[in-house]
């Protein structure tokens, strides 16, 4: 990440003329960088639950990972109010997807947490950022094409990895008010 100054901080988080944000008080931040914690430990839960071959822990850790990104997806902060609703959508139906379609369900909650490092690395320049969304759509093909789990683990272990490191980019910020 660029090493910024509060005050350089401040005018990159402010929102352009003609855009209206929500307030966005410092607790919603805490809230974020929390669901952002839960969603890396969900990842490793992911990831050795699909090691040690536990299927039934493996569908636990998969609601645990779609409700931290609803939290995540709530509290994220992001001017236009289309991309909120976006990432809201995609994160909520991966909730509702899960004990119904598995699948479908991973897809949704990637894409949309991809859509969350993708403008976390927009606004802060996060390296994994840049990585997340792809190595999300590689995850996605190798759950679809059913690759074996313990190289399945290991790949749920690189992704937790990713965002582990965008998150304690993110910890070294200050905690954002708009």
């Amino acid at each position: 990440m660029s090493k910024m100054s509060r005050e350089e901080l401040v005018q990159h988080l402010t929102p352009p003329p003609g855009i209206t944000m929500p307030p966005y008080p410092a607790k919603r931040d805490k809230i974020y960088r929390l669901a952002l914690v839960m969603l890396v430990l969900g990842l490793l839960g992911e990831a050795i639950a699909s090691l040690i071959h536990s299927h039934s822990l493996q569908f636990w850790m998969q609601g645990w990972i779609s409700a931290s990104l609803i939290v995540a997806g709530w509290t994220f902060l992001v001017w236009l109010k289309q991309w909120r609703w976006i990432v809201r959508s995609l994160v909520i139906l991966g909730f509702v997807l899960w004990p119904l379609w598995p699948l479908g369900g991973w897809a949704l909650s990637l894409a949309g947490s991809a859509i969350m490092a993708a403008k976390e690395t927009h606004c802060f320049h996060f390296w994994a950022g840049k990585v997340i969304p792809w190595y999300s759509v590689t995850l996605g093909i190798l759950l679809i094409l059913h690759v074996t789990e313990p190289y399945l683990g290991l790949a749920w272990l690189g992704l937790a990895a990713l965002w582990l490191s965008l998150v304690l980019g993110r910890a070294k910020l200050p905690l954002f008010e708009v």
